[in-house]
């Protein structure tokens, strides 16, 4: 019985030092920061930077009819590197400063198989663990910023290949098409990774919790 009690004294151990570096992480409003990038920052961005790069394409190469797609191009690499600093720089001073994250990976001490069970529970697949609740809040909001930063940076991608994905602009303008369109698909997937984590944020903030398992039966317990 003793190596029970040594890897129950161990999992015990694990999990009061990922709740003590839980204490005092919040999402204090990172959804609406990215709301308002994307409703109104980036729209404007690209649009200013594409005809700034555009019109900057015209007096450098030309304005006739075979230049066009060169010229667009160009505003579009423009507006690639624009989103990119733009992106970064809104991440900085108004996503980072709408969360307290602590000063580290508060999943870093538990095991892999522990870690996939707190994904698995922000995700909505796997029955709440009321115990380590503060640890699942603390993890998905860790996790929610993550997937922020990820969001502002991620068109940067297909602004930089769309250029080189119009048909008959290379050989290999088919290739640029696909990567452009994974580009898009995994931008899907991170939006909903980022709700999911709000989603479960939302769920498990008052008195009492709902607890969902992956059959799609509900609960209630209380919050630890």
């Amino acid at each position: 019985m003793s190596g029970i009690d040594d890897l129950m004294g161990q999992s015990n151990a694990r999990w009061a030092s990922a709740t003590r570096k839980a204490q005092g992480i919040a999402d204090n409003g990172m959804g609406e920061a990215l709301k308002t990038y994307f409703v109104l920052y980036f729209p404007a961005g690209v649009v200013i930077l594409i005809a700034v790069g555009t019109l900057g394409g015209i007096l450098a190469f030309g304005s006739g009819l075979d230049q066009w797609l060169s010229n667009v191009g160009f505003g579009c690499s423009l507006a690639a590197l624009g989103v990119l600093v733009g992106g970064l720089v809104y991440n900085a001073k108004k996503i980072a400063p709408a969360a307290e994250l602590g000063r580290i990976d508060l999943l870093i001490s538990l095991e892999n198989q522990e870690r996939k069970r707190i994904r698995r529970q922000i995700r909505g697949r796997a029955s709440l663990e009321s115990e380590h609740l503060a640890v699942t809040r603390g993890a998905a909001v860790q996790m929610r910023k993550g997937l922020a930063t990820q969001l502002v940076v991620a068109p940067f991608y297909p602004l930089a290949f769309i250029p080189q994905a119009v048909p008959g602009h290379s050989p290999l303008w088919w290739l640029m098409a696909i990567a452009v369109a994974a580009q898009a698909g995994a931008g899907v997937f991170l939006v909903r990774d980022f709700r999911q984590a709000g989603r479960f944020l939302a769920r498990t903030a008052g008195p009492t919790v709902r607890t969902h398992s992956s059959d799609g039966q509900a609960g209630t317990g209380p919050p630890d």
